[in-house]
This record gives structure tokens, sequence and C-alpha cells, in this order.
């Protein structure tokens, strides 16, 4: 039986998620990352990505509903922000966020084709040239390095790209991705 942990997922308008749980699962600037108890400190910048949390037993779910079992998954589709493990506690820190029931799926198909469809006319956003310039949509063979994953979210949460994989993230922690 795996150890406990406290885990909360907060946004700047709200708490979504705090309780304790066995393991969360998400992509930052290093990787796919699984915590679990008494993992090493780590601060870390997050990708857009979907957060995974699995509650304990007994433990209370997103919203205050009763986690069924030990093992329940809960979906986030977060949207950048920062990640925090010190002292058997894990924070993740988004300026945006909202649960996979909240989401609507429609909204977030056709916000995934108005980003494919911008996309293809404003290219990739690359990383700046020289310290303290703007991200640019030049190509990287103009100099620039293409921004993907963190760097995607922290530089350019503007970009194409970026809405992009805001509404393929929203569609996988729903369940509706095109490939689930």
């Amino acid at each position: 039986m795996a150890t406990p942990f406290h885990a909360e997922v907060v946004t700047p308008e709200r708490v979504l998620f705090a309780g304790e749980v066995d393991e969360v699962l998400m992509r930052t600037d290093v990787g796919e990352i699984a915590f679990l108890a008494h993992h090493t400190e780590f601060v870390g910048a997050l990708d857009i990505t979907v957060v995974t949390v699995r509650a304990a037993s007994g433990e209370e779910g997103a919203g205050g509903a009763p986690a069924e079992a030990s093992g329940e998954q809960q979906r986030f589709a977060v949207h950048g922000g920062f990640v925090h493990m010190a002292n058997n506690r894990l924070s993740v820190l988004a300026g945006v966020a909202e649960r996979a029931e909240e989401i609507d799926v429609a909204r977030a198909r056709t916000a995934l084709e108005a980003a494919r469809e911008r996309l293809g006319r404003e290219g990739p956003p690359s990383a700046p040239d020289r310290r303290g310039a703007e991200p640019s949509t030049a190509e990287p063979e103009a100099g620039g390095t293409p921004l993907t994953g963190a760097r995607l979210a922290l530089l350019a949460p503007a970009s194409a790209a970026a809405a992009l994989r805001r509404a393929e993230v929203r569609l996988q922690a729903a369940g509706a991705s095109e490939s689930a």
C-alpha cells in the first residue's frame, strides 16, 4: 500500500483539489514526473499538461466529494505554472486550470480547430535570440529555437502553438482526445 502525502492544485481563483494522495503525475520542464510520498524536494515549471491525482483511500476528492476507493483518479487541465514538492507536500500552482468534468468538450474541439488554422498561418514561436527580446514566430533556421513544453507556456502563452496545446490538454483531461 502506498504511503499518502498531501497535494493541492491551486489557481488564483480557487483550490481545485486539496487532500491526501498516493500519486500525482504531470509534465514539467524536465519531462514526465510521478510524485510519490517522500519524493526529493523539487521546484519546476509546468508544461501545459494534464495533472493526474490518485487520491488516497478514504480521502475527499475534488470539490469535497468522497473518494470511492484508493486509487480514484482525478484529472485537471493545467495551462502552465509551477510545481513545488517539499516536506511531503506537493503544490501545483497554476494561473489557469480546470477539473476534467468542468471542461466543455465542444468548445475545446472548436478551440483546437481554430488553433490549428492559426498555427498554420503563424508558424511555431521561437525563443528569443538575445537577452530580453520577445519570443518571435521566426523559423528555427532564422536563428531562433522552437519553444515547446514549459518554455512555451511561460514565454509564449498567447501563441497559436500554446493555444493548440491547451485545447489538446483540455480534451485529453476530459477523456475526449482524438487519440482516446
